[in-house]
């Protein structure tokens, strides 16, 4: 299966959507992670689902729906959805990593520094305390929303490729 991965849109709908048409496959799902939630709420994901988390610039009433972190148990993995600022991530990922290992999580989707990044932690590492059993994969699509930058996960028991995309834009 494959998921769209977007964060930090920042009033960009656009950028998604364009990101959204550049899919030569079936999207399952849209993971957003936070800063742009009336963005994410504006798309049409036709039949893949839209899973969310609520980032720093996310706030009003009708946004508190949206938790911060969202655990996700999908092809025989964990995933954890989170904007990453509760965790820190602008100095360095080592909380969001334990956090992750504590909840059993097996990939960590976070945005928040509108850097793109993609790490694996290999079984057998101790991370927060925890024996990593399987790698830890962790991921940043980048800010959709300033630079274009995006992700793709695509996921079954024995594969999990993680990508990054980037949009054009016209001048």
């Amino acid at each position: 299966m494959e998921l769209l991965i977007f964060s930090d849109s920042h009033g960009r709908a656009d950028a998604m959507r364009r990101a959204m048409k550049l899919q030569v496959s079936d999207v399952h799902a849209v993971c957003f992670l936070g800063d742009g939630l009336f963005d994410a709420e504006a798309l049409d994901t036709g039949r893949a689902m839209l899973w969310a988390v609520r980032g720093n610039c996310d706030w009003g009433a009708s946004w508190s729906e949206y938790p911060t972190e969202r655990l996700i148990d999908l092809a025989g993995h964990r995933l954890l959805l989170t904007h990453g600022h509760t965790f820190g991530v602008k100095s360095g990922c080592g909380a969001l990593l334990s956090h992750a290992a504590q909840v059993g999580a097996d990939i960590v989707l976070f945005g928040h520094t509108h850097e793109p990044v993609s790490l694996c932690v290999d079984a057998g590492e101790t991370v927060g305390g925890c024996t990593l059993e399987r790698p830890m994969y962790l991921f940043n699509p980048g800010s959709v929303g300033q630079g274009g930058s995006f992700g793709t996960l695509c996921l079954s028991e024995s594969t999990v490729l993680l990508s990054h995309g980037r949009l054009r834009y016209e001048r």
